[in-house]
């Protein structure tokens, strides 16, 4: 059935060109992470549908004031998120451009959406400047124009539009002090909604008043499925998972082909042990988004947890052609060939996390036990303190550079990571067990027993605990 909608085109100015100066392998990479920023905030801001294709990046949303403040927000992550992008930050950078239109849209089947408007947003697209965003009229008169700034572009004659010339309106700014002003009996549910994803990434994340705005929208709209979403998501990181979980399937009821709702239901669901459901739901949001990277590397971690090691590694790997500079993807690949008696496989795959950013602890941190897995004490000692520069309460790496110095016999040196790493895990039976026996070593008797009971007390199943406690003095 036909409706109206607000599509919007965005594409990368001139890549085509960049495509003949750069190597294909950065250009892929550049592409992924564009595609990764734009799908997650069009997910974030509820987005009914999106499409990739060689000629742009197509999105429809329900109504202007959302569009408009989604593409403003994609101009602004894109442009100054770049030193979040490890290597490709290095890249030449590369501008957005972007366009929408409001009208008339169908559904093709499941396949996707056509119409007049789509064809008149993406010309509309390739109209604007570098990191611009221009609107037509049917868009600006939609919008609550007192809280954004805008100018006129002036007339454009479009190809292939029905119309012989339109006029074109420049988006610059949306402003949230304005609207923040506006008395609250005046916002619609939209409103708060859009209040809620403005503060998304700021300080006021997982706050009260990111909950009450969402609220607000469904005390007005009850049927808001992409507010029954956003706050299943804030729900949970709060701890209230049983509410959380009622929020994911009133999102879900309401709007059964909604991916982001499936993935991040199947995320919780995951995490509470429900792996059968959890499997469904992330299997339900790839149907609906094939190139969904963030379901594939859920279903991956699931799978592999389950003990199905070639479904998994298929999932991880397509995540990563989807998305090639994903760290986390790469180290949960890397444990995955470890667990599968692949060490070199391992091995690459750790260094590729650690190409894309030196500075994943975890990453360092993995690497060094395979490294001292294999006999390579003095890598494995480089990467474990690598991990502890990045971050010094790193408890575990502390314990295992402890171990590696203890054996080397530098037991001053090993005592100060055990001392470090009791510091940030003070009912870590594994160290103070590990410290006993140092300190049992050094000869400090009183203090070994102390620590190999505190040992035995947190973990009494553990017999190589009972037994260094036993053993004679």
């Amino acid at each position: 059935m036909s409706r109206y909608a607000a599509v919007l085109f965005a594409d990368l100015v001139d890549h085509s060109r960049e495509w003949q100066r750069l190597p294909r392998a950065q250009m892929e990479d550049l592409i992924a992470e564009y595609r990764y920023v734009a799908e997650g905030l069009a997910g974030m801001y509820g987005s009914l549908y999106r499409e990739w294709a060689g000629d742009g990046h197509m999105f429809l949303f329900e109504d202007a004031d959302t569009a408009a403040q989604f593409g403003l927000r994609l101009i602004e992550s894109w442009r100054h998120g770049r030193e979040e992008r490890g290597p490709l930050a290095a890249l030449p950078y590369i501008p957005l451009r972007v366009g929408c239109h409001f009208g008339v849209c169908s559904p093709v089947g499941t396949e996707g959406w056509i119409g007049r408007a789509n064809a008149i947003a993406k010309r509309v697209e390739s109209e604007a400047d570098p990191d611009a965003f221009l609107v037509t009229e049917s868009v600006l008169e939609l919008l609550d124009l007192p809280v954004y700034e805008y100018e006129i572009v002036g007339p454009s004659r479009l190809k292939g539009d029905h119309l012989p010339e339109r006029t074109l309106f420049r988006l610059l700014a949306f402003d949230h002090a304005a609207l923040d002003a506006k008395p609250s009996e005046t916002l619609t549910a939209e409103d708060w909604f859009r209040k809620a994803v403005a503060l998304v990434g700021t300080s006021g994340e997982w706050s009260d008043e990111e909950q009450r705005c969402l609220l607000e929208a469904l005390r007005l709209r009850p049927d808001f499925a992409e507010a029954h979403s956003n706050l299943a998501i804030l729900l949970r990181a709060r701890g209230s998972e049983h509410e959380s979980a009622h929020h994911y399937q009133e999102a879900l009821r309401l709007r059964p082909g909604y991916p982001e709702a499936h993935f991040n239901y199947a995320a919780m669901l995951t995490a509470r042990g429900s792996t059968a459901g959890a499997v469904d739901h992330f299997r339900e949001a790839l149907r609906l988004r094939p190139d969904y990277v963030d379901a594939h590397h859920g279903l991956a971690g699931l799978l592999a947890a389950q003990g199905r090691f070639e479904e998994a590694e298929a999932h991880y790997r397509e995540a990563l052609r989807l998305r090639p500079d994903s760290v986390v993807a790469h180290n949960d690949l890397a444990v995955l060939l470890e667990r599968t008696g692949r060490p070199e496989d391992a091995a690459e795959e750790y260094r590729q996390a650690l190409r894309v950013n030196d500075d994943s602890p975890q990453t360092h941190y993995n690497y060094a036990l395979l490294l001292e897995s294999r006999g390579d004490r003095a890598a494995a000692e480089d990467h474990y303190r690598a991990a502890i520069r990045i971050w010094p309460e790193y408890g575990e790496a502390h314990n295992n550079l402890a171990i590696l110095l203890q054996e080397a016999g530098e037991l001053d040196r090993a005592e100060e990571h055990y001392r470090r790493a009791l510091e940030v895990r003070p009912d870590d039976p594994e160290a103070h067990h590990n410290y006993g026996l140092l300190l049992r070593a050094k000869g400090d008797v009183q203090e070994a027993e102390r620590h190999l009971r505190i040992a035995l007390e947190l973990a009494p199943d553990v017999a190589a605990f009972r037994s260094a406690l036993d053993a004679p003095r």
